[in-house]
């Protein structure tokens, strides 16, 4: 009876439930200033994870995520606010788009190989920037769409919060089923070795073209959500500094764990806004602070903790069946 009451609560769905009952209660005890910024770590959360489908599973570095979430925050802006459907369609719409052009620039990225694929990922985005940036009449241009409207239900910083807390984990549980589903293994089989997965009839570019699709898709909807936090979408959403903000949360948080990218997130944001306050030159002790931790912990947060937790329990074990 114990052996099986500690599995169960070693079990990960026992941890997640936990951590949802926590994210869900915790408006209730800080202020509206934590709030705010704890839903942008969700959202980001949701963009990092995203990014590791094809990064932490599919071996696969790419310069130009930034783009699916710039396009699904102007799908949202776009057609809430010049069009005035509603925001469910908004929300809807901008997976949609977000994969839509994933397709395209992944069928066009395939067909390079390391490096080139990176590079080649960050000009599709580029080009998705000057053109969102140029076209003044649909986008407004440098100044982006301001204003997007949000519906009364989610007028509160609480009410929206949970909004965005709802979809992360519905987008997040659709996310876990895929990587640990035949897709996703045949995802790692190919990011391990290449040449072995096509002897065993994978075919490589296929799989990696549907999870360039897939990860643009939820990159997509963290934009939706973001143009409806912010209730703004700007040309920046799109530029290849966005870009490096996934890839560092990956890193940081692990790329390896599920998990990872969503604990990079969190470690990201306070990082920012604790350097933030103390001196003008942040972006540079950020860059500074992020670079020294991910030499310094090479397997990410989540894998330094199980490392420890690993050891600990074999020291435990070896503490309890010494005479």
């Amino acid at each position: 009876m114990a052996g099986g009451s500690n599995s169960v609560w070693r079990s990960g769905w026992l941890w997640a439930g936990l951590a949802v009952v926590g994210l869900a209660l915790y408006p209730q005890f800080v202020s509206r200033y934590y709030i705010v910024l704890s839903t942008e770590v969700v959202i980001l959360a949701l963009l990092a994870t995203s990014y590791n489908l094809i990064f932490g599973y599919g071996g696969m570095v790419s310069f130009g995520h930034a783009a699916f979430f710039g396009l699904g925050a102007y799908a949202m802006a776009i057609l809430t606010k010049h069009y005035g459907n509603p925001m469910l369609v908004g929300l809807l719409a901008a997976p949609v788009i977000a994969a839509a052009f994933a397709f395209v620039i992944g069928w066009f990225c395939m067909r390079t190989i390391r490096l080139y694929f990176a590079l080649l990922s960050l000009a599709f985005a580029q080009l998705l920037y000057v053109i969102v940036f140029q076209w003044y009449e649909f986008t407004g241009g440098s100044d982006g769409i301001q204003g997007v409207p949000r519906p009364e239900i989610l007028a509160s910083h609480a009410s929206n919060y949970y909004f965005a807390l709802a979809v992360t984990i519905l987008c997040m549980l659709v996310m876990w089923f895929i990587v640990n589903s035949p897709f996703g293994w045949s995802l790692r089989a190919i990011r391990e070795n290449t040449q072995r997965s096509q002897f065993l009839g994978i075919n490589d570019r296929f799989y990696k073209v549907i999870a360039f699709t897939i990860a643009g898709a939820f990159a997509g909807v963290a934009g939706g959500l973001y143009a409806l936090f912010q209730k703004w979408a700007d040309p920046e959403l799109l530029f290849w500094t966005t870009s490096a903000n996934p890839v560092l949360m990956s890193i940081l948080g692990g790329m390896f764990n599920f998990v990872g990218p969503s604990v990079g997130a969190v470690a990201f944001v306070a990082l920012r806004e604790i350097i933030k306050v103390r001196t003008d030159y942040w972006p540079l002790v950020l860059g500074l602070v992020l670079l020294t931790l991910v030499l310094v912990l090479p397997g990410g947060i989540v894998g330094f903790v199980a490392e420890k937790a690993r050891y600990l329990r074999s020291a435990t074990k070896g503490g309890t069946q010494a005479p």
